[in-house]
């Protein structure tokens, strides 16, 4: 809506100014739009609880429970972020729930204390139980397939 915004980078003046704000149709368009984000962050915000099996919550202890302080070493993160992929959570919401887990090891708070702020990440997709057999399916499949191969090339 508001594409350009200059930037007076002095001591004096170091907000943003909007170009338009002086088109009536552009500031009611932005304020409804402004609105709207406003209506939706208290929306994911009055959503305070998370379930001990909710994959945010296990991912978010798991995170806790590798913690160096506030740290999080590099191979820690690689293990957090293989059960994220697990449990079925997208790479940059995992990314998104040790960051507010490590901000809250940071500020010295509880875990709990952050389940507002996990709530507003999207919950995982649940994968269908038809499209995990179908795998479970395909797999066992390809493992018999491979053992009769290997079975006819060592009897001839």
């Amino acid at each position: 809506m508001f594409a350009e915004a200059s930037f007076v980078s002095t001591a004096s003046s170091p907000n943003l100014r909007l170009v338009a704000d002086d088109d009536p149709a552009s500031v009611a368009a932005w304020r409804a739009e402004e609105g709207a984000v406003a209506r939706e962050t208290r929306a994911a915000a009055a959503n305070r609880s998370l379930a001990p099996t909710d994959a945010r919550w296990v991912l978010a202890a798991r995170t806790a429970s590798l913690l160096q302080g506030p740290v999080l070493t590099p191979d820690r993160r690689r293990t957090v972020l293989r059960t994220a992929d697990r449990l079925g959570i997208r790479l940059f919401d995992a990314n998104l729930i040790i960051a507010i887990v490590q901000d809250q090891a940071r500020r010295g708070e509880e875990l709990g204390n952050a389940v507002p702020t996990l709530a507003m990440v999207p919950a995982p997709k649940r994968r269908s139980r038809r499209l995990n057999t179908l795998r479970w399916i395909a797999a066992f499949a390809t493992a018999l397939a491979v053992n009769a191969l290997l079975i006819r090339w060592l009897v001839s």
